[in-house]
């Protein structure tokens, strides 16, 4: 999509914020899912929330200069522990300095992390147990997609999320699910809906 990259259109976090999905774009799915949080994520929150280890100035070297997440839930006050239920669904928005940032990190530290990690604690009492790559191909340029499961005090979840690159920015959707369970199906749906999103 060599006009994100082109394009004199300055894009900021106003811009990544109508990118990411409202709850009317959301799959029939997660029909009934609403706001659960919503953010613009700059290279500091990204270094409180993502893994250990990370830095602000870790994103700011990989070319990275901010984001926005939109996560959407059931709307139970306290989120079902069914096995296999859905209880977080999100898309998320990556701005990279240029294409290049942006495929460095889809190809060489996306996966890298998630495998780095693997049997670590990854913060509030999660362990990181299972990292599976899925084959992705559905999207425009560069995509993976990983499935990660984790194991804690509230007990089993997994953690299907796809990257995929448009020029220089980033998209991203994942789905958390209660169990050892996988929704590469239902994440690529998401994910070709934020595509379609940015596009417009």
């Amino acid at each position: 999509m060599r006009f994100i990259s082109d394009s004199k259109y300055e894009i900021g976090d106003r811009s990544l914020e109508n990118m990411v999905l409202d709850a009317g774009s959301l799959p029939n799915e997660l029909g009934g899912f609403t706001i659960l949080r919503e953010n613009v994520l700059d290279n500091k929150t990204m270094a409180t929330y993502g893994f250990p280890g990370n830095s602000e100035e870790h994103y700011t070297n990989a070319g990275r200069v901010t984001g926005y997440i939109r996560e959407f839930a059931p709307p139970e006050v306290i989120p079902q522990h069914k096995d296999a239920s859905d209880i977080v669904a999100a898309t998320v928005v990556h701005l990279f300095r240029d294409d290049r940032c942006a495929k460095e990190w889809i190809t060489d530290t996306f996966v890298r992390q998630f495998e780095e990690n693997l049997g670590k604690e990854i913060g509030e009492g999660q362990k990181l147990v299972t990292v599976e790559r899925l084959e992705i191909d559905d999207f425009y340029e560069h995509s993976v997609g990983i499935r990660a499961v984790q194991d804690g005090e509230e007990g089993v979840l997994s953690t299907t999320v796809i990257d995929f690159q448009m020029g220089k920015l980033l998209g991203v959707s994942f789905v958390v699910t209660v169990g050892d369970h996988g929704r590469t199906e239902l994440t690529t749906i998401l994910g070709l809906e934020l595509e379609r999103s940015v596009v417009r």
